[in-house]
């Protein structure tokens, strides 16, 4: 047991070493083409968010997600869902950009968009993303997906899209599951805007 914990404490050490010491920031030009109700992904620092990425083997590493929107400076920001296991604020949260962008690992983020029939939609989308976190729904540490009193990160973006829009986006193949990437990286619903 104890050869584990060291193993663990010496793990997240070096994380948090390579943390701190990044400096990943998207370009100008890469913002510009961001809109709102964009899907952000990213990997993490950290065994949590490795062992997601083999988990879930997805075509790209990806542990984490997002939604993102303008904030009322009219500044880009996320909006998404983390555990206070590992961030001082438990479940839905807003981030800026260049923040969560900064708690990726370099060169890992991937932007999506759906394709929506129209801008209504869209702004559905910001607004059913903005209910939540007013709602401060907590985070789901037991990743009970049939359960919508509390989010884990892609639960957050399934409930956003299934209650905005009418659509629900694990239903296009069986293997989709909660506690998949994969319906936000799916062609026939989603466009890679930025990888």
């Amino acid at each position: 047991m104890a050869g584990i914990v060291a193993f663990v404490y010496s793990y997240e050490k070096k994380s948090q070493k390579a943390e701190r010491r990044n400096n990943y920031t998207l370009t100008q030009e890469e913002e510009n083409v961001l809109q709102e109700g964009d899907i952000i992904l990213r990997h993490g620092f950290g065994l949590i968010s490795d062992a997601i990425v083999q988990y879930t083997k997805a075509p790209y590493p990806i542990s984490h997600c997002g939604i993102v929107v303008k904030d009322s400076s009219d500044n880009w920001a996320v909006i998404h869902t983390v555990s206070n296991t590992l961030v001082e604020i438990d479940g839905m949260q807003k981030d800026n950009l260049k923040q969560f962008v900064r708690e990726s690992k370099p060169n890992s983020i991937i932007v999506t968009r759906y394709r929506f029939q129209n801008e209504q939609q869209r702004q559905r989308v910001v607004e059913q993303t903005y209910y939540y976190l007013e709602k401060q729904i907590p985070f789901d540490n037991q990743f009970n997906s049939a359960d919508s009193s509390q989010f884990f990160c892609t639960e957050l973006i399934w409930n956003v899209f299934y209650h905005a829009i009418g659509i629900d986006l694990y239903q296009p193949s069986p293997q989709y599951n909660g506690m998949n990437f994969m319906p936000f990286l799916d062609e026939k619903n989603f466009t890679v805007v930025l990888k």
